[in-house]
């Protein structure tokens, strides 16, 4: 009897869960890909650490049956974090994309804290479109202009469903500057994981290395060809990687 396994799939900062269209379809399993919290939504809604974990855990609860697995891209991966500390058993496995379990050092965190208060007064200010044209000029996001042409027009569209309230609100309570440390939690994540980083990416590549390192039941892979954002820069070789991990959860054939 063939089993599907269900993923809830968590966005990255300005995206939405749409982003992950193209790429589930090129995955095995049932994938569920909302909104988070401050995003798609036309209105602010509580985006902190404890309202995000408690929207996911509403989605755990939605999902029809096991095996579930947590996917996170960025922003999406740290909010796939705080819920498995929270909540370790919850999951049957996690695949986190460019992951940060948080920023160690406290004043570095306050640093960032007020780095993020800039940003969300800057789209309050300045309004999306001119924010966007910011955001993706940075050298973390500008690796994606390298995504297909059709996939990147249609996130373009769709960003700007968003509100600058909403961002705003979500750089405010959900900004790395306002997450806690994870890095002491992570052992108490027990169920296999998957770190996925582009190769262009060293930073992030770095922080997976050390997740793998700390973590046994913990792979780190590689991607060619990509930066923050391997799964729709180099989606073939993301997808190979991911329906790796999933085909220990599930018995339908690789694609």
């Amino acid at each position: 009897m063939t089993h599907t396994v269900h993923i809830l799939a968590l966005h990255g900062f300005t995206g939405c869960g749409a982003d992950f269209d193209p790429f589930a379809n090129k995955c095995v399993g049932t994938w569920h890909h909302p909104d988070l919290p401050g995003h798609s939504t036309g209105k602010a809604l509580q985006c902190s650490q404890q309202s995000t974990t408690r929207w996911i855990q509403n989605n755990l609860e939605g999902l029809p049956k096991k095996p579930k697995i947590l996917v996170g891209y960025s922003m999406g991966a740290r909010a796939a974090l705080n819920h498995a500390v929270n909540f370790p058993t919850a999951w049957d496995g996690l695949i986190l994309i460019s992951p940060n379990p948080g920023i160690e050092d406290e004043a570095d965190r306050e640093a960032r804290r007020l780095s993020d208060e800039g940003l969300a007064k800057r789209i309050e200010s300045d309004g999306l479109i001119p924010f966007f044209e910011y955001w993706q000029s940075t050298p973390l996001i500008q690796s994606q202009q390298s995504i297909q042409a059709e996939w990147l027009d249609t996130m373009q569209i769709n960003r700007r469903h968003h509100s600058a309230k909403g961002l705003a609100q979500s750089l405010r309570e959900f900004g790395q500057g306002n997450c806690p440390n994870l890095w002491p939690m992570l052992q108490q994540i027990r169920v296999p994981i998957l770190c996925m980083t582009g190769e262009s990416d060293t930073k992030y590549h770095s922080i997976s290395e050390r997740i793998a390192q700390i973590l046994p039941n913990a792979e780190h892979v590689t991607i060619p060809n990509a930066g923050h954002m391997p799964h729709l820069e180099n989606p073939e070789t993301s997808a190979f990687a991911v329906n790796q991990f999933l085909s220990q959860f599930t018995d339908q054939k690789l694609v």
